[in-house]
């Protein structure tokens, strides 16, 4: 007598992919491709296999930008390791993160898709807020002076102006080399 093979059950694995799946298809088709059916096919899940962990598009979509938070703050806390200037530390790698992610010449940006959801969404202005509340508070003690928080102002808005395409690669380079070097002690 044969025992029919059973596959593991690995649903942190799934949920995973299917995260990973929705954030790829933001990135690339803008919020408006995101689908549950889409994203059930690229993860090569059954679409009620996507409901079992996300009850709609909602909560899928919540927990994409949930994730993105996480890595963001994850290269954000490597770059503070590693900056040993305490003064604007945060401010600085909160620049320079956007240095490496959000070059106008990428493809496919979940930068972009994040932000375009940010800008629509209210839950997720939410959700940004917090975060970005939360890790202020969290580097009070280096990023309290003013001046830092006009780079980071200046930095969302050379931000915006990259996502609305109203500035040259090269002038947004030279803008955030700008910026970076604004957050150093004087």
């Amino acid at each position: 007598m044969t025992t029919p093979y059973k596959r593991k059950k690995q649903p942190e694995k799934v949920r995973s992919m299917l995260i990973e799946c929705a954030a790829r298809i933001a990135a690339e088709q803008g919020p408006g491709g995101l689908t549950i059916q889409a994203v059930a096919d690229a993860a090569g899940v059954t679409k009620g296999g996507l409901l079992h962990h996300f009850r709609d598009k909602k909560q899928l979509v919540e927990s994409v930008f949930k994730d993105f938070l996480t890595k963001l703050d994850e290269e954000i806390d490597q770059l503070i390791e590693q900056d040993p200037v305490a003064y604007g530390r945060f401010t600085r790698a909160y620049i320079a993160v956007a240095l490496q992610n959000i070059a106008p010449q990428r493809e496919a940006d979940m930068w972009k898709a994040f932000s375009l959801c940010a800008l629509t969404e209210p839950q997720f202005r939410i959700l940004w807020n917090e975060w970005i509340h939360a890790r202020l508070a969290l580097h009070q003690e280096t990023d309290h002076d003013p001046a830092l928080h006009i780079a980071r102002y200046a930095f969302d808005g050379v931000w915006s102006a990259n996502l609305m395409g109203a500035i040259s690669s090269e002038e947004y380079f030279a803008l955030l080399e700008q910026l970076v070097e604004m957050t150093h002690p004087q």
